[in-house]
């Protein structure tokens, strides 16, 4: 058992084409950047309807093999991601009242360790007791 774990696996659609470096511009340094659709919702009990909510998360897969891997994959495609999540923060310039400060923006990412490209999967749409 590991006293700490950083591990996350999501499962989803491309919001984007794969962002990959060109071929002539792979170094060991080269990532390649995924925008991995997921949908989740909640249940409203006072209208008594799922309201669904989709977020977008970005996924960093470093290194040349993943530049290789992830240049013909385009927005729709289902893919798995495993990796780990990391937090970084920037500051980022600020203007309030006319004066100038900085103010500390986190970002979140997740940074790949494994990506299968999976079949879509069949969708089953209820269309409810009318047909």
């Amino acid at each position: 058992m590991n006293l700490f774990e950083n591990a996350i696996k999501l499962r989803g659609f491309l919001a984007e084409d794969a962002k990959v470096p060109p071929s002539d511009g792979i170094t060991e340094d080269a990532f390649s950047v995924l925008f991995l659709a997921l949908m989740s919702g909640t249940w409203d009990i006072a209208t008594n309807e799922w309201a669904p909510r989709t977020t977008v998360h970005r996924v960093v897969c470093p290194g040349p093999w993943f530049c290789g891997f992830t240049r013909g994959m385009k927005r729709g495609d289902y893919v798995e991601v495993e990796g780990e999540l990391y937090i970084h923060d920037y500051d980022r310039p600020v203007v309030v009242e006319g004066e100038r400060s900085t103010a500390k923006r986190y970002v979140s990412e997740i940074r790949a360790i494994q990506v299968r490209k999976l079949d879509r999967p069949l969708l089953v749409i209820d269309t409810g007791e009318d047909g």
